[in-house]
Formats: C-alpha cells, structure tokens, sequence
C-alpha cells in the first residue's frame, strides 16, 4: 500500500465547491483505501500575483495505485471538474498535484515528486502540517521548512472560515448571460422575468413559447424537463428527451434557461443545459441534493417548501452556501394553509423578510402561489411592489390543453398585458431596499 500526499488548489468560480468536489472523487475511488484532509486556507496568488486568491487544502490517502497512475487519477479529476488555466501560474479551477508519494524522489518529465520548489510555498506547507508537521523534505521536517519561511509569507496564508452567523457573506452579485456570452440580466438591479410552460411536452410548443416571451422582455426561460408530480399516474415530463428539446430551444433562441433538477444522478445532465439550477419545493430538504448543487458553479434557485416556515427555508439555503455556491436566488412559491379557494397562499411579506435576513435575491412564483390563472397577474405585480427582484410565471399557447398545470399557465395575451402592466408599476412604485 502507497501513502501519497496530494496538493489541490483553485481560484476561479466555485472555489470550494471545486475543492470538494475533487475530496469527494478521491474519496469515493475504488482505489482509494483512506482519505485525509486538511483545513482549507486562502492565500494571496504566488508567481503571476494578478489574480484573486487562492483556496488550498491538502489531502493524504493510502492506495494501491503506482505514481503514473496517481498522477493520471489526478489528471482525470482536473478534466472532469473542467480545468481552465490560460498561463502558468494563472487563475485556475482546480489544480491536483502529487506531493509526495511514500519516500520516494520521482524525476521523470511528467512527474517529479517532491515538487522542486515545495519549500518555498507556504500554502502547501501549511495544510500539509495538518497531516503530518514531521514529513522529512530534503533533510528537514516541513514543519521546519515553514518556520524559515519570512514572516511575511507566512502571515499572508489564513484558515479560510465562513462567519458562523452569516453563512451568505460571501455571496455575490449574480449576472445572467445569454448563450453568446453577452449579458442579460443581473439580479438585485434589473427586473427579472422568467417565463415558459410549466413542463416541455414538445419542441414546437417550447420554441413558440420561447419566442414569444422573448419578444416581449422575458428575461429568462423556464421548462421543466423533469417534473415532480403527487401521483405518479400524472404526466412526470419527458425528461432525457426534454432536456435535449431546451438544448436546442436554448442555442436558437439565445435565451438563458432555468430548469428544475430532482435527483442528484441527473446533476451532470442538467448542468449542460441549466443557467439556473432549480431546486423545488418538494426538495427543498433533500439536503444531499442541496449540498450537491452547493458545490456547482451555477445560481441556484431554492423553492420553499410546501409547508415550511421561513427559518427551514433559510437553513436549507445555509446548506447551498456551506458548500461554497456564492450565488444563490430564494423563490416564495406560495405555502399550504387552511384557505381552500388557491392552490397555495402566497406570502408576500416573506419577500422582505428573506431580503433583510439573508440579503439574498428573492424571486416570486404566483402561478403556484395562487394555481389560478386570473390571479397570477395581481400577485406578480404585488410582489414586484413589495420589493422582489423579478417573478417566474408559467406561460403556454393553450393552457387548456396543458400536460401539467394548465389552470395556472397564462396565454400569451395574459402575459403580455402583464408585461405592459409591469413597465407601468415599475415607473410608479418606489419601496425601501432591505
């Protein structure tokens, strides 16, 4: 059995969703008898200094596989977490390197173990002292290689922690852009509209839809491809297939899209095509789903629950954010209460609320918060009046003919007469940002 200590580092995107992305892969290889890891720590960049900080951490496992093999699993976990380095010692999403393999000294062109130039850099000495402040490096223990380090260098590597009390504090202001890469919408500062069928039945019926939204200012197109339905004799979407028909609708009308993922086996799926994740009501704890999505480099937008108060909606957000996704989007979707006449009761004074508590963007959905079509247009607009940074409606060309939640849909003159009625509003009202 082999001991190898790995170095893993990053500081683009989702810097430690990308970290534990890659622990877990290790972790879960099949040639991978015990994983160990250090802290994490944040580090000023070394060698090309023009770029964002670093987040390192350390990792010590015991295997059975030989040096070019560790190095090829290395490698392998770089490509699938989509590396992108564009000059030497640039920006990069994740590197994995060998640091030391047993005792072994290892020079061949691809390999070289220990790295030259190891005591030099105080952001793989520290997280290896976690593991083991004793490791001998040429003559010295590593532990004495960091202390000769100036006091400057080793000053600069902190723990990386997020504040226990304000698990958002790091989240940033979230940008959409379309599929050529311009810019489209930015939540906090512009009205975000998102707009489609509540499920894609077909690829006619989603590009119609698509372009007609489009043409009339939605920012954002929805489709679900996966559907959660109360019975499983009610059509649950066309899945695979409809995934490919927003791909499609995706490239030819330019337009970002949110859909919704439900099981975390169908993430890689949904990441192709998804600008927005969507996690839905009924999921809104499956916490291991939320931890999966929490460690992407995508918004990800959290329905609440069907019944769940404010402070579960917020600790469900906390799990997203634990794992490093700095941009996340909360959607009030209407509650289950005693009223008998809507599908749910949209709480409106839960747009504020959210806003002064997290800080996080809040999106409304009337077309579940009401479930009746004539009131999806009042309660959008109440929302946007009470402070929500835009609202997500269902929209089809015959609602009555809908597969799954026609009542709620609006037709396309409803959605344009709400889209003039918006302009109009958004004129008018002037409320306090929380």
């Amino acid at each position: 059995m082999n001991k190898v200590y790995l170095g893993l580092g990053t500081n683009m995107g989702n810097r430690l969703g990308y970290l534990n992305r890659a622990c877990d892969i290790l972790e879960r290889s099949e040639h991978i008898f015990s994983f160990n890891r250090s802290d994490i720590y944040e580090t000023k960049a070394w060698g090309y200094t023009e770029q964002p900080d670093f987040l390192n951490t350390c990792a010590e496992i015991e295997t059975d596989l030989s040096p070019q093999e560790v190095l090829l699993l290395c490698q392998s976990i770089e490509q699938k977490l989509d590396r992108k380095r564009t000059i030497k010692w640039g920006p990069r999403t994740i590197d994995v390197d060998v640091l030391f393999f047993n005792e072994m000294e290892i020079n061949e062109e691809n390999l070289k173990v220990p790295h030259p130039l190891i005591q030099e850099r105080g952001f793989v000495l520290k997280p290896m002292m976690d593991l083991d402040e004793n490791i001998k490096l040429r003559g010295k223990t590593i532990k004495e290689h960091f202390s000769a380090l100036s006091d400057e260098d080793k000053n600069s590597i902190e723990r990386y922690e997020t504040h226990p009390h304000n698990v958002f504090e790091r989240q940033k202001s979230i940008k959409i852009n379309n599929v050529n890469g311009e810019h489209v919408a930015e939540f906090g500062k512009d009205t975000i509209v998102i707009a489609g069928p509540c499920a894609i039945e077909s690829y006619e019926q989603l590009m119609r839809t698509a372009e007609f939204v489009k043409s009339r200012g939605a920012n954002i197109l929805r489709g679900g491809a996966f559907k959660p339905r109360t019975s499983p004799k009610s059509f649950s979407g066309l899945k695979h297939e409809g995934v490919e028909i927003l791909k499609e609708v995706r490239k030819k009308t330019g337009m970002p899209v949110i859909t919704e993922l439900m099981d975390v086996r169908d993430l890689e799926l949904i990441y192709d095509v998804a600008d927005i994740i969507q996690i839905g009501s009924r999921n809104m704890q499956n916490f291991p789903l939320l931890q999966e999505v929490g460690k992407q480099d995508k918004p990800v937008m959290l329905k609440r629950g069907l019944s769940a108060t404010i402070n579960e909606w917020i600790c469900s957000a906390e799990y997203i954010a634990l794992e490093g996704n700095e941009k996340i989007i909360m959607c009030e979707r209407g509650i289950r209460t005693y009223n008998d006449y809507t599908r749910n009761t949209m709480d409106l004074a839960a747009i504020p609320v959210i806003k002064k508590e997290t800080g996080l963007p809040v999106i409304a959905d009337p077309s579940h918060g009401t479930g009746v079509r004539y009131l999806v247009e009042p309660m959008a607009c109440a929302s946007i009046a009470c402070g929500s940074d835009g609202f997500m409606v269902e929209v089809h060309p015959k609602p009555e003919e809908a597969l799954s939640d026609g009542e709620q849909s609006l037709t396309f003159d409803m959605f344009d007469d709400l889209m003039k009625k918006i302009k109009s509003i958004e004129s008018a009202i002037k409320y306090k940002k929380y």
